[in-house]
C-alpha cells in the first residue's frame, strides 16, 4: 500500500451517449490490463472487470497483476508491444518525452461518468498535479494518499489531550505525554481483549493493581512514548520535513527545492524545518525505534506502547487484522508552521496508469477505467479497503469511523503537495536519504545537513548539464585496485599457461593417454548441448553487459555510446562506489575471521567423537536451509528493540555480571531499546548472523575432509607424544588445506557478491555508508535509471570476483610443479 499509494487511472472521451461510449462492434476486444499486485490487493480490480464486462459485452477485460509486473511490462515497452493500460513501476517521463504515453487534456474535459462534471473536477484538489507537465496531464490517481499524524483516540480523551495544529503546539504535546510517564501496558487492548482481567477505568486503578497484570509482556512496564517511528523506513519523515518547509516558503519555493535549483536547501526555512524534525526524532520518538520496520511500529502504536505514529492514509488497510478490538483511530493534519504556504493543503503520494499511443485498444481500456472510476465503483473499493479515493464524494458513508478524521482533513484541502512534476533528478534521492537518516540520529546539524544537500544538488545539476564531465576526487584508491586487479590477472594468466605446458607435457606420447582419451566427436556429443545452452544463456548476456556498460541508457529510449566514462565516474569520481566497496571488504575480511576459526573448532569436536555429533551436525547446518531472505527476516524479530531476545539476554548479562560503567567506555547506554538493526549499526550486526549462518555449512566442509584422513596418523602422532593441538597443526590443516582454500574462496565470493540481506535490512534504502556493491548497482538501474552505470558496476564486480579468486585458489595451492 505505500508504493502504491495512490493507483492513477486514466480516462476515454466520452461520446454523447448514456452512461457508456459506444465502442466499436465488429467483434469482441480484448483488452490488456498488466497492474501492480500490491497492499490494496486485486479483488476489488477483478470485480471491477467482470461488472464491466456486463456492462459492455462487446470488451473483454484481460486484467491481470503480479508484484514484480514492472519486469514483464519493461520487457514489452521495448519490443513495442505496448499494453493498453497499465501502473507498472516504469520510467514514464522518459515514456512521454518519446510521445510514447498519450496525453489526457481532451479526455479530462470530458464528463465524469456521472456526468455531474467534468473528469478534472471530478478528482481530489491536486491530485492530478504529478504527471501534469508543459500543460499536459498523463495520469490521474484512483487512490488518495494523504500523510497525516495518527493518534489513539481512547488515549487522547481519557488524559485530556486535544489534536495540535501547529509545530509549537505538536511539540508541546509532545512533552506533555513524555513527562505524564503513563505505563504502556494500561493502554495495551490486544492484553485486555484476550485476558479475563477487566480493564480498569482509571490509570490510578492500573498501577493500584498492577499486580494483577502479570500476563503483560515483558516491556509493558515501560511508559507511553509520544511517537512510534519506522526507522528502518526513514523516508517516513520525508513528510515531515517537507510539510514544515512548504507551509514556511511556499509552493513555488517547494517545488523549485523539488527540482533542485541553487539556494534551495541552504536557507533558514529548511535548517528550521530540519531542526523541528531533530528535535522530534531525538527527544519524542520511541528509543529503539531506528531498528523498528514499519510492521513492528505500527504495531507497537496499536498495542499502546505510544500515543502517535506519523503515516499515510494506508496506515488501516495495511494493518486489517493486526488492530486490537477496541482500538479508535484519530488523525490530523502535519503541523503548520507561519508562511506563505496554503494552512489546508495536505501531503500526498500518488502512482499512476497510463495509456500508450501504439497500444492495440487504449480507447476501450480507458472507458473501462472510467467505469472503474466513477463514484459506485469507487466507494466499493473504499469500503472494502477501508481506505479514501481520489474520486470526489466517493469515500463518504464507505469508510468506517477510524478513517472520519483524515476523510475530513481531505474535504477541508483547498490544494496539496508532495512529488513535484516533472522527471526530477533520482539521483539526488541518496543526498536525501543521508541527510534524512543524520537527521534522524544526530548524527548530523541541521546547518550540516543543509549545506550538504545544497552541495550535492549542485554536483546533479553538474553532472546534468555536462554528463561527460568527470571530477578526480580519487586517485590513490583506484591506482591500488587497477593494480591488484593487473596482478591477479597476470598472475592467473601465467600460472594457467604454465600449467597447461606441463599438462602437455606430461601427456606428450603417452600410448595409454591416447588409448583411453575420448574421441574429438565424443567430446563434443557429451559437452556440446551443455556447452551451447550455457553460452546461449550466460555467455552471450555476460557479454552483452558488458557492451551496456559502455552506452549511456535508461532501458527505455535509445542508448548512446560513451565508452569507459562510466568506468572512470565510478573508479575516479564516485565516493559511493568505493564507500560500498569498503563494505564489501568488511564482510568479506571481517566475518570470516569469525567463521572460519569457529568452523574449524566444531568440526574437530565433532570429528573427535563428540557425543551426539550428529545431531549437531543437523543444527548447525539447519540455518542454510532456511535460505538468505527467511534467516534475514528470523534476525530480524531477534534483534527487535523491544522485547527482542538478543536486546534481553544482553540486559540480563548486563545486570548480572555488573556491565553498565564498561558499555559506556563504549558510548552505549543501555541495551533496552539497542536499535542493532539501525543502519549505523548494522555492519556490527551482522557478524553473529553471519557465524549463525555460514558456520553450519563450513563446519560440514571441514568436517567430510578430516574423516578422510587416516586415524593411523593420529595414533603415530600419540605414540610420539603429540598433543592435540600439536596434531591439528600438523596433521589436520595440511591435510584439509585444499579443502579450506575452497571456503576461504566461497567466503571472499560472497563477500563480494552480498545484496540480499543489506537490501532486506535497509529496506531498499541505504545511506551510502551502509551500500555494498551490490545494493548500489541496483539502485543505479532501477531508482535512478541508469542501466549503463549499473552494468559497469557489475563488470567490476565480475573482474574483481573472478581474478581475485583465482588467483586466490592458485596462491594457496600447497603442490608445486617443476619443469
Amino acid at each position: 500500500m505505500r508504493t502504491t499509494a495512490a493507483m492513477p487511472l486514466l480516462i476515454l472521451p466520452l461520446l454523447p451517449t448514456c452512461g457508456r461510449a459506444q465502442l466499436p462492434t465488429a467483434g469482441p476486444v480484448a483488452v490488456e490490463i498488466p497492474i501492480f499486485e500490491g497492499g490494496e490487493g486485486m479483488d476489488f480490480f477483478f470485480q471491477a472487470a467482470r461488472a464491466y464486462e456486463k456492462a459492455a459485452p462487446e470488451v473483454t477485460v484481460d486484467l491481470y497483476g503480479d508484484p514484480r509486473i514492472a519486469d514483464k511490462v519493461r520487457v514489452r515497452v521495448l519490443e513495442g508491444t505496448f499494453p493498453d493500460i497499465t501502473n507498472a513501476g516504469l520510467n514514464y517521463w522518459a515514456l512521454i518525452k518519446t510521445g510514447d504515453v498519450m496525453p489526457l487534456d481532451e479526455f479530462l474535459k470530458q464528463p465524469n461518468w456521472e456526468k455531474d462534471s467534468t473528469w478534472r473536477d471530478s478528482f481530489m484538489p491536486g491530485a492530478l498535479d504529478r504527471y501534469t507537465w508543459q500543460g499536459h496531464t498523463y495520469g490521474i490517481p484512483f487512490l488518495y494518499s494523504i500523510y497525516a499524524i495518527w493518534y489513539n483516540k481512547t488515549m487522547f480523551e481519557e488524559q485530556g489531550w486535544t489534536p495540535p495544529e501547529t509545530w509549537d503546539e505538536f511539540l508541546a504535546l509532545c512533552k506533555k505525554i513524555k513527562d505524564a510517564k503513563i505505563p504502556s501496558g494500561y493502554y495495551n487492548f490486544e492484553y485486555f481483549n484476550k485476558s479475563e482481567t477487566p480493564r480498569p477505568k482509571t490509570l490510578l486503578e492500573y498501577n493500584g493493581l498492577n499486580d494483577t497484570y502479570k500476563g503483560l509482556p515483558d516491556d509493558a512496564a515501560t511508559q507511553v512514548y509520544p511517537l512510534s517511528f519506522q526507522g528502518q523506513y526513514h523516508g517516513y519523515a520525508q513528510g515531515l520535513i517537507d510539510s514544515a518547509f512548504y507551509y514556511q516558503a511556499g509552493r513555488d519555493r517547494y517545488l523549485a527545492q523539488k527540482n533542485i535549483e541553487p539556494g534551495s536547501f541552504d536557507n533558514p526555512e529548511l535548517i528550521k524545518s530540519l531542526g523541528l524534525v531533530q528535535e522530534l526524532a531525538t527527544q519524542y520518538f520511541e528509543p529503539g525505534c531506528m531498528g523498528h520496520s514499519h510492521t513492528m511500529a505500527q504495531e507497537r502504536f496499536f498495542n499502546g506502547k505510544t500515543a502517535m505514529i506519523p503515516c499515510g492514509s494506508w496506515l488501516k488497510s495495511e494493518m486489517l487484522g493486526k488492530i486490537p478490538d477496541g482500538f479508535r483511530l484519530g488523525a490530523f493534519n502535519l503541523p503548520r508552521l507561519p508562511g506563505k504556504g496554503d494552512p489546508t493543503a495536505v501531503y500526498t503520494s500518488t502512482s499512476y496508469y497510463f495509456s500508450f499511443r501504439k497500444a492495440q485498444h487504449p480507447r476501450e481500456g480507458l472507458e473501462f477505467l472510467r467505469f472503474m472510476t466513477s463514484r459506485a465503483q469507487a466507494g466499493k473499493f473504499c469500503k472494502m479497503r477501508d481506505i479514501i479515493a481520489a474520486v470526489k464524494g466517493s469515500a463518504e458513508g464507505n469508510v468506517t469511523t477510524d478513517m472520519l478524521d483524515v476523510l475530513a482533513i481531505a474535504n477541508k484541502a483547498r490544494t496539496s503537495y508532495g512529488a513535484a512534476p516533472g522527471e526530477g533528478f533520482p539521483e539526488f534521492d541518496q543526498y536525501w536519504t543521508d541527510a534524512r537518516f543524520g537527521i534522524l540520529t544526530g548524527k548530523l546539524t541541521p546547518e550540516q545537513a543543509a549545506k550538504n544537500l545544497e552541495a550535492g544538488a549542485q554536483q546533479v545539476r553538474a553532472r546534468a548539464k555536462n554528463p561527460d564531465q568527470i571530477t578526480v576526487r580519487h586517485r590513490v584508491e583506484p591506482g591500488i585496485l587497477l593494480g591488484l586487479l593487473s596482478l591477479a590477472v597476470v598472475y592467473t594468466l601465467m600460472t594457467t599457461v604454465r600449467r597447461w605446458i606441463i599438462a602437455r607435457r606430461e601427456t606428450r606420447g603417452s600410448i595409454e593417454a591416447k588409448r583411453v582419451g575420448l574421441s574429438s566427436l565424443s567430446i563434443l556429443i557429451f559437452v556440446g548441448p551443455a556447452a551451447l545452452l550455457y553460452t546461449v544463456f550466460v555467455v552471450i548476456p555476460s557479454a552483452r553487459s558488458f557492451w551496456w556498460s559502455t552506452q549511456r541508457w535508461d532501458g527505455l529510449t535509445n542508448m548512446q555510446y560513451v565508452g569507459l566514462q562510466h568506468f572512470k565516474r565510478l573508479l575516479f569520481e564516485s565516493d559511493p562506489f568505493w564507500t560500498a566497496l569498503k563494505n564489501n571488504l568488511f564482510i568479506m575480511l571481517v566475518i570470516p575471521l569469525f567463521v572460519i576459526p569457529l568452523s574449524l573448532f566444531l568440526a574437530t569436536c565433532i570429528s573427535r567423537g563428540l557425543k551426539g555429533s550428529t545431531v549437531f551436525r543437523i543444527v548447525f547446518f539447519f540455518p542454510n536451509i532456511l535460505g538468505a531472505v527467511a534467516a534475514t527476516l528470523l534476525w530480524m524479530h531477534l534483534y527487535e528493540p523491544n522485547g527482542g531476545l538478543v536486546n534481553r539476554v544482553l540486559v540480563f548479562l548486563t545486570g548480572l555480571l555488573h556491565l553498565g560503567p564498561a558499555l559506556k567506555l563504549i558510548g552505549v547506554q543501555s541495551f533496552q531499546g539497542f536499535a542493532w538493526l539501525s543502519q549505523e549499526h548494522l555492519y556490527w550486526a551482522l557478524i553473529p548472523m553471519s557465524i549463525w549462518g555460514a558456520c553450519g555449512f563450513n563446519m560440514l566442509l571441514y568436517l567430510a575432509a578430516m574423516e578422510g584422513i587416516p586415524h593411523d596418523l593420529y595414533e603415530a602422532a600419540q605414540i610420539d607424544g603429540a598433543s592435540a593441538w600439536r596434531q591439528f597443526w600438523t596433521i589436520t590443516l595440511p591435510l584439509i588445506w585444499d579443502v579450506l582454500s575452497i571456503s576461504i574462496v566461497f567466503m571472499i565470493i560472497g563477500g563480494m557478491k552480498a545484496f540480499e540481506t543489506i537490501w532486506l535490512l535497509t529496506n531498499q534504502t541505504p545511506t551510502t555508508e551502509t551500500h555494498v556493491i551490490g545494493t548500489r548497482m541496483v539502485q543505479a538501474m532501477f531508482t535512478e535509471f541508469k542501466v549503463g552505470e549499473a552494468t559497469a558496476i557489475a563488470v567490476l564486480l565480475f573482474l574483481m570476483v573472478f581474478f581475485g579468486t583465482a588467483a586466490t585458489l592458485r596462491l594457496m595451492r600447497r603442490e608445486t610443479v617443476e619443469y
